[in-house]
């Protein structure tokens, strides 16, 4: 009986220190208490409290000032309607929550709400919150309705957050839509940060790669906060999702680790993981790959630690989301793939899949694995050969969706381009193949093709699609109201959509990236690129985190004059690129005149450290 019981005691040990063990990435969760909101009287006896910025919050009732049968009731909200109530039919999931409490004589001096907690986004896959920081909803609006009794109670709101340094990165500009993008964007990272990993938003809270992709490139953007991401990763090569390209979106999420921090560990942890992960078994005798041309291998799976997921017991591809005729928004709705035709070989998948080899192929080479280097560089050249055998269409100068079919659409090109596919002769008819086709594309889509866009050099296009006021725009997520960056463009597109959604805020790595231009191209961003691509601003002033402090740019246009002020933090050798826009300009670093730095279409200047001023004249 003895050892049954040292038995069972051990065998709780290890649940506790299990548990333990997957809380560990919550430790960092902070939370801070408001208390002075705006207060609007609707009437006699109801307030509307805004607290302006939506968070992921619970209200703390002081129930002290009420007398027993008091009744009050609370209603919390992302959303008002236009008589400044809260919305109490929002749609979608847009949060609405109402609580009655009724003051009893054993009634704590401080209650919360809410207290009923959804099924949908605290079970199954979704990631669990401590106990310590109880329900918690999306919420900037509350309202509370005094039922009886004569004195309204005080409240305040407690939201939950990972740590983060709200002071650590700024930009404004001489736009004012991208301004509030900027805002709206950096808000939204810290806010739905409160899990400890990267979720989807709060219809589901649960990670998937292509969400944490984005998170991760956005968070690192506003705040050099690197665990969050990180730990985000080892969750997701332990706990997959079903889409096929979103597996191969690990290799960038680990480089993009390795590159901001200089940190190596997942590479050696995880190497042979991500061997697998480049779903090399799936390639046919062409190179390319498909979930659908041959049986998908049971082990291939096991090894990927895939179980069914979403009721899907196999990967599939899945382009942009949501897909046509989807049950959500219903049978006649094209979708956010341009009514992309899946065949047993998809284009975006294999430009992925490329991308995936390539960056294989460097990991190996920092593992000091010299066969693995050459056997990722040997399939990554069949993958580049096949993949414009199948996909280009010559005749068009544009890329095809698949390899049985003629048909082409936005993403089969931006994705292409993202990934490195397109010659250089055939760069100028697939990008205008990409400008017609607008912003057609999800908010996810935009990440890659807003990145296509400015490494292509297309500045003014990315510009405009940024600081669009149109329907697919991140302007239209501000005018309707939302807290934070949605899960779609629209309710239209997609129906069932959440309003605090991280996968959604691309532009704060979009204008840190490209429009400021700094990205790391050495490990732990020893050395930086400087490459901004103001296009039709007049002026933009940014402080971007990273691990050696911030970096600070301003820009101003004056007449035929380009300044740049730059700050580079100690410890960070930079490089300054510049796009030539005419001939006879000229370009002086410090008051000194540049003559050897020009190239066919560039400025280039190397090994520039502390403070530096850039003069650009006559710029055409």
């Amino acid at each position: 009986m003895r050892n049954i019981v040292l038995f069972i005691t051990h065998l709780l040990c290890l649940i506790i220190t299990a548990e333990a063990q997957d809380l560990n990435y919550q430790n960092r969760i902070e939370s801070t208490i408001e208390k002075s909101p705006k207060i609007i009287q609707l009437n006699p006896t109801t307030k509307l409290y805004d607290y302006e910025l939506t968070y992921f919050s619970r209200i703390l009732v002081s129930t002290s000032q009420l007398g027993i049968g008091d009744t009050i009731i609370i209603r919390l909200g992302e959303k008002i309607t236009n008589s400044k109530t809260i919305d109490r039919n929002p749609g979608g999931n847009i949060r609405y929550y109402v609580d009655t409490i009724i003051k009893t004589p054993q009634m704590p001096n401080i209650v919360y709400s809410p207290i009923k907690k959804s099924l949908k986004n605290t079970s199954g896959n979704a990631i669990k919150l401590p106990a310590s920081a109880g329900i918690l909803l999306p919420f900037r609006y509350v309202e509370i309705e005094l039922v009886s009794g004569e004195i309204n109670p005080s409240i305040e709101r407690e939201y939950f957050y990972y740590h983060f340094n709200n002071n650590i990165s700024r930009f404004t500009s001489s736009d004012s839509v991208l301004n509030a993008v900027w805002q709206l964007s950096k808000h939204t990272i810290k806010a739905t940060s409160f899990a400890g990993l990267y979720i989807d938003g709060d219809r589901e809270r649960i990670p998937y790669e292509a969400d944490a992709l984005i998170n991760q490139l956005s968070h690192y953007a506003v705040d050099s906060v690197y665990d969050e991401a990180r730990n985000t990763i080892e969750y997701l090569l332990q706990h997959p999702t079903w889409p096929t390209e979103w597996h191969l979106q690990m290799h960038q999420m680990v480089w993009n680790d390795y590159l901001y921090t200089g940190n190596k560990k997942l590479f050696e942890k995880y190497y042979d993981l991500l061997k697998q992960k480049t779903l090399s078994e799936l390639a046919g005798e062409c190179g390319l790959i498909s979930t659908t041309a041959k049986e998908q291998p049971k082990q291939l799976l096991i090894d990927l630690h895939y179980n069914t997921f979403d009721k899907k017991e196999k990967l599939r591809d899945i382009t942009d989301w949501p897909q046509g005729g989807n049950k959500i928004a219903g049978p006649l709705y094209s979708g956010e793939a341009d009514s992309f035709v899946f065949c047993s070989y998809n284009s975006v998948v294999n430009a992925f899949y490329y991308k995936s080899l390539k960056i294989m192929e460097s990991i190996a080479g920092i593992l000091n694995k010299k066969e693995d280097v050459q056997y990722f560089k040997t399939v990554s050249e069949k993958v580049h050969k096949s993949y414009l055998e199948t996909f280009y269409d010559v005749s068009r100068g544009v890329f095809k969706d698949g390899d049985t079919t003629s048909h082409s659409t936005l993403h089969s090109n931006f994705f292409a381009l993202f990934a490195g596919l397109v010659k250089e002769e055939a760069k100028p008819n697939v990008l205008k193949y990409i400008k017609s086709k607008g912003m057609g594309c999800s908010v996810y889509g935009s990440q890659f093709l807003l990145d296509a866009l400015y490494d292509a050099g297309e500045t003014d296009y990315g510009l405009s699609l940024l600081t669009s006021m149109g329907e697919r725009s991140w302007y239209n997520m501000i005018k309707s109201g939302a807290g934070m960056t949605t899960e779609a463009w629209d309710y239209k597109f997609k129906p069932n959509l959440d309003w605090n959604h991280a996968w959604g805020a691309a532009p704060a790595n979009i204008i840190s990236r490209n429009i400021a231009g700094i990205k790391p191209i050495e490990a732990g961003c020893k050395k930086i690129i400087i490459h901004p691509q103001p296009g039709k601003l007049s002026f933009f002033n940014g402080e971007f985190p990273l691990p050696q402090g911030v970096t600070k740019i301003k820009y101003q246009q004056k007449n035929d004059v380009d300044i740049y002020l730059i700050n580079i933090p100690q410890g960070i050798n930079a490089q300054f690129v510049l796009d030539i826009q005419n001939n006879n300009e000229t370009l002086s670093i410090n008051n000194k005149f540049q003559k050897d730095k020009k190239t066919k279409n560039q400025w280039v200047i190397k090994n520039l450290e502390g403070n530096i001023k850039i003069e650009r004249k006559n710029r055409g």
